[in-house]
């Protein structure tokens, strides 16, 4: 039952490739699926465990290369990616067996190869900027929507749902806060949630700040002219009701880099940002580190007992990663009896860059910060030499994204989807074209002996 149900959105992909650009089945399908459908709906194909998002990515990803890799002018970022993979296929190999490996091998190809490819040579080639980005808002709005009843009941309907299904628990404990469900959606956990709610609403301040909602087909049927304020306000629920402080504040981070595309005088914003990220980087060390500084055993405030966790991550591993040296442990859930991680004391690792230094040794994390900055670096460059309004606003809200998540993943471990839309977002960030305006897109004058130019009038 669940196969089929995982195999049918990819036999519709496959069906539609036949008629369809590989551009619309990723709107179609690819995107829809990544986005609503749980990603802890999954089954078993040797040592792999698959699911609808993992199968479409593999035909997407290679037709997009295909079409597109005589275009491509092989850059930094690239190189760092392909390294990466391989740096975790070596990482299990010389620490498990080989065959283990190599499945662990095709799921981080899936997962961050595939989708880098997909933002490289499926986005900006075929023109589907804005196509991408209303889809995946609008995705995320129908989440949001739909988890207005988790928020309040404190129980997950796409968890039931799956539960009843495959008749095995997901996995996923619900969480509260505040009184109040943390919402997770078809994502697992609340935090990765918020990140990728934050993610959609850099997206949504781009399509609102340019007016890309005015003529849009897109909810044609609803005619209010404050269709995209609403949409901008339901993002900012879905983040507000994961009640997730590090994308919060990651989120905060992320709309001052995105503000700067916004103010006229963009230089003297992106001064003002940069000093607000100082200061506000400085005062929350200094908060968090008072906050966290409190004897377990003599609070109750969960909070802060999870402040402090997190803190404590880094001195429990630093010797631990010292001692995996440049390549490290290998992949968590192959360690420690099935365990997610390494120490008896703090079995999960709520930290992408420890778990990474940890998996992939000072050589992946090395690479995964690289992968970030190289990232950055590129729509930095992008912001300054870029003339059309819209392309720069674009620029600095896709910084703002990749800004909060580098952020974020110091309060988490990077999970599914958000390790496909991070990567994506990567390969976005690398095959950024100009908008072409009116002005430039001239009719061709006709030639030939006995050529005549229509004219229009």
């Amino acid at each position: 039952m669940v196969q089929a149900l995982i195999l049918i959105p990819a036999l519709i992909a496959i069906g539609m490739l036949n008629a369809s650009p590989a551009a619309r089945v990723m709107l179609k399908v690819y995107v829809p699926c990544m986005m609503i459908i749980p990603m802890y709906l999954q089954f078993r194909m040797g040592g792999l465990f698959l699911n609808v998002t993992s199968v479409v990515t593999l035909f997407l990803a290679l037709i997009g290369f295909y079409a597109w890799y005589g275009t491509l002018k092989l850059t930094l970022l690239d190189m760092c990616i392909v390294l990466n993979t391989f740096s975790a296929f070596y990482a299990d190999a010389h620490r498990h067996d080989l065959k283990i490996s190599i499945y662990a091998f095709c799921l981080i190809v899936s997962k961050t190869l595939f989708p880098y490819v997909i933002g490289r040579t499926l986005i900006e080639q075929t023109g589907m900027r804005k196509q991408f980005a209303k889809t995946l808002v609008l995705c995320l709005a129908v989440i949001a929507i739909a988890s207005l009843w988790e928020y309040r009941m404190e129980t997950n309907p796409f968890q039931i749902f799956v539960e009843r299904l495959t008749h095995e628990p997901s996995g996923w404990g619900m969480m509260t806060r505040w009184g109040f469900g943390r919402i997770a959606g078809p994502y697992g956990h609340a935090i990765t949630a918020g990140m990728i709610f934050s993610t959609g609403l850099m997206l949504q301040l781009w399509l609102f700040g340019t007016g890309s909602w005015t003529s849009s087909k897109f909810l044609s049927f609803f005619r209010s002219r404050r269709k995209p304020l609403y949409l901008t306000l339901v993002m900012c629920m879905g983040l507000f009701m994961t009640q997730s402080r590090g994308p919060w504040i990651g989120c905060g981070f992320g709309l001052l880099v995105a503000s700067i595309g916004f103010s006229r005088n963009r230089r003297r914003a992106a001064i003002i940002a940069v000093s607000g990220l100082v200061v506000a980087i400085t005062i929350a060390g200094v908060a968090l580190n008072k906050y966290t500084d409190v004897d377990e055993t003599k609070t109750t405030d969960r909070d802060q007992l999870n402040a402090s966790y997190r803190r404590n991550l880094i001195a429990t591993y630093r010797p631990l990663i010292d001692q995996g040296g440049l390549w490290g442990w290998g992949t968590p859930e192959l360690n420690s009896n099935g365990t997610t991680g390494y120490s008896k004391d703090q079995t999960s690792i709520d930290n992408e860059y420890i778990r990474v230094a940890m998996w992939q040794g000072y050589v992946g994390v090395f690479l995964f910060v690289s992968m970030e900055l190289l990232a950055i670096w590129q729509l930095i460059k992008l912001c300054i030499s870029l003339r059309n309004r819209e392309d720069i606003l674009f620029c600095y809200c896709l910084l703002g994204a990749i800004v909060a998540s580098a952020f974020s993943l110091t309060t988490v471990y990077l999970g599914d989807p958000m390790m496909q839309i991070l990567f994506l977002m990567f390969g976005w960030a690398m095959s950024i074209r100009p908008t072409r305006s009116v002005e430039e897109i001239q009719v061709p004058l006709a030639t030939g002996k006995y050529a005549f130019q229509r004219v229009f009038a």
